[in-house]
């Protein structure tokens, strides 16, 4: 064979092979909080806040286990309540709140160059508001948490007022659970987020309808607008927020949806 008639080429520079496309998130019922979310749960002892996280994280209809690359729970009771053992399993858990966890987790996040390459990560602080110091660096994160690609930080507490205004006012979704017997610490509640559902007075009472058994709760999702307000996770929405209000029989306004495309204030049903 004529070694003209060879066409071999001479460039044997070896290729990086293409990292597959990143794949998305699966598809989260409508109800649930939409990443990147701070959860914040308000809800008495012994009234079903570990379940609720359990179902959040193990249970497939929720997020699930494989809805995050990484996951980090901080609880001081997770090595000795029943309910969380199976997320002791699942997940890497502590007992006590230190900054160096969340530190280093920024710092695992910061290290990737590209910001598509974060791990999606999520955050549980269950009651551990007793161990956080108001320079605490958690309450630097829950303003910034989107910027490191944490999609949920979830933070638990019996006390409302003991939450930091920082994680206060960034607070997407939230969770009040029932029976709640301190019905002074409700009031506090109704009084910073009653504006957003017609007044203290009409949310107290939105309240008590979305809990009429034990182990109910209210949930809020304030990112829509007007925000919206839940029994339990379930479909229809109990109420609306919004500027606009007509009295329901019963002496509550429970709202309806907006009309589409419509923003701002929406009546409410009856």
């Amino acid at each position: 064979m004529d070694k003209d008639d060879l066409s071999i080429s001479s460039n044997l520079k070896v290729l990086k092979v293409q990292d597959p496309p990143k794949e998305k998130c699966k598809p989260l019922h409508p109800s649930l909080p939409q990443p990147p979310s701070l959860l914040l749960m308000i809800s008495p002892i012994r009234t079903g806040k570990s379940t609720i996280i359990s179902n959040l994280l193990l249970n497939s209809n929720f997020y699930g286990q494989d809805y995050f690359d990484e996951v980090m729970c901080i609880s001081p009771t997770i090595y000795n309540d029943k309910t969380s053992r199976f997320l002791k399993k699942a997940f890497d858990c502590y007992d006590k709140y230190e900054d160096e966890l969340l530190e280093g987790l920024i710092k695992r996040q910061s290290s990737f160059e590209d910001p598509e390459d974060r791990p999606d990560v999520a955050v549980v602080l269950d009651d551990i508001i007793g161990q956080i110091r108001r320079e605490a660096y958690l309450n630097h994160l829950a303003s910034r948490f989107r910027h490191y690609n944490i999609k949920l930080l979830l933070m638990s507490s019996q006390n409302y007022r003991s939450v930091s205004n920082i994680i206060r006012s960034n607070c997407t979704h939230m969770i009040i659970g029932s029976p709640f017997p301190n019905t002074k610490e409700l009031g506090k509640i109704a009084e910073e987020i009653g504006d957003q559902f017609g007044g203290a007075d009409n949310f107290l009472k939105i309240y008590y309808t979305a809990t009429p058994d034990k182990y109910d709760f209210l949930y809020l999702d304030l990112t829509s607008n007007p925000p919206i307000a839940r029994k339990n996770f379930e479909d229809p929405p109990i109420a609306y927020g919004g500027q606009h209000r007509e009295e329901a029989a019963e002496g509550v306004n429970l709202g309806h949806a907006p009309a589409s495309g419509a923003e701002g204030g929406t009546m409410f049903r009856k």
